[in-house]
């Protein structure tokens, strides 16, 4: 295998058998609702039932290029004849699925086939997208073949969120940064990207990056995607000693991070950790701060499987990993952290503590 899915860690092995454990939650998941086959089409479920395969071209788009027909004795993966080829040699190879091929120019060829395949009307096929609610429950928790990859990729995003930030000067924009930033990141794909100079860090809480030059500070925000897998991270530099404004800004945000850090352990709900955020923010001085920006949730083959709300439900099970992001004007925490057997693993964590001072020594 020679694709984004091979040779990666873990090992060939390791990813079959991912494979079909994956492929036996979803055959029990259909027993439950009593389905005889599921027709997965989008490029979260590829990911994940592929153990990391990438089976999507447009990067704006939630849809594969192939579409998985899971029955109970079989799985094929059903494609265009254009993209057969490396979705064979790069995405599915040594995985005990049938590659179907049907012409790019015939509409709606993969659904026919899909039909054909299922060869009756009175077959109880069910989409993912009314499989959503319980995928995400399934993709949720994950393994640590799975720990393992989001490790590395932490450790990747973080290495070049904060090396662009220590290279970034007084004068380059925003854009200027970015472009840095995507020039250290090779092999890996960017959902999200954001950031913001000085009074713009201050005024937006998802600001897009522009030519706004950077004067005193910036705000660099990362959502990498590698194996289908997704980390979460944000870091600001400062070349200026904050005000003490700011400085009381900075301090409330990292003790709400903390605070929701501390929240998370099993047993607890999302809703527990909204709630430990709020009060921090109130204990900070800063009660109405969480109303600005969503706080996070749960992260993994998408870069939220789930956004935490007040009073949510979701209990926190080992095998989560979360990226929680509390803001106040001008100041943002955020990290990704995997809830494993042994406790909490931020896996975007420094080698020591990053402050993006350049008034004083850079930590990195």
């Amino acid at each position: 295998m020679a694709g984004s899915a091979a040779g990666e860690p873990g090992g060939d092995a390791v990813r079959v058998q991912e494979f079909h454990r994956r492929l036996d939650a979803l055959r029990a998941l259909l027993d439950r609702r009593g389905d005889d086959a599921a027709v997965l089409s989008s490029r979260v479920d590829f990911a994940w039932l592929t153990a990391g395969g990438t089976g999507h071209i447009l990067q704006s788009s939630e849809s594969a290029t192939v579409a998985m027909l899971v029955t109970r004795d079989d799985v094929v993966a059903i494609t265009q004849n254009i993209e057969a080829a490396r979705l064979a040699d790069e995405e599915l190879d040594g995985l005990d699925i049938e590659l179907a091929v049907v012409p790019w120019w015939e509409p709606d060829a993969i659904e026919i086939e899909a039909l054909r395949r299922l060869g009756g009307a009175d077959r109880r096929v069910v989409r993912d997208v009314d499989l959503q609610p319980d995928l995400v429950v399934i993709r949720s928790v994950l393994s640590d073949f799975d720990w393992e990859r989001m490790a590395i990729l932490g450790q990747i995003a973080r290495v070049a969120v904060e090396e662009a930030l220590a290279a970034a000067r007084p004068g380059m924009t925003e854009n200027d940064l970015v472009a840095d930033l995507l020039g250290r990141l090779p092999g890996v794909r960017v959902p999200v990207m954001l950031a913001a100079a000085d009074e713009r860090l201050a005024r937006y809480r998802h600001p897009l990056p522009g030519d706004t030059p950077i004067r005193s500070r910036v705000m660099l925000v990362l959502v990498a995607e590698r194996w289908g897998l997704h980390v979460a991270l944000t870091r600001i530099r400062e070349f200026e000693p904050p005000g003490a404004d700011l400085a009381r800004r900075i301090e409330a945000v990292t003790a709400v991070q903390a605070a929701m850090h501390g929240a998370t352990r099993p047993g607890a709900t999302l809703g527990d950790v909204v709630d430990a955020a709020r009060a921090a923010y109130a204990a900070a001085g800063f009660a109405e701060e969480w109303r600005d920006l969503h706080q996070g949730g749960t992260i993994g083959y998408q870069s939220r499987e789930r956004v935490a709300t007040p009073g949510d439900p979701t209990v926190i099970e080992p095998g989560m990993a979360f990226a929680w992001n509390p803001s106040i004007a001008g100041a943002k925490a955020e990290d990704t952290l995997v809830l494993d057997g042994g406790g909490q693993r931020v896996v975007t964590a420094s080698s020591r503590a990053w402050r993006g001072e350049a008034y004083s020594s850079l930590e990195s």
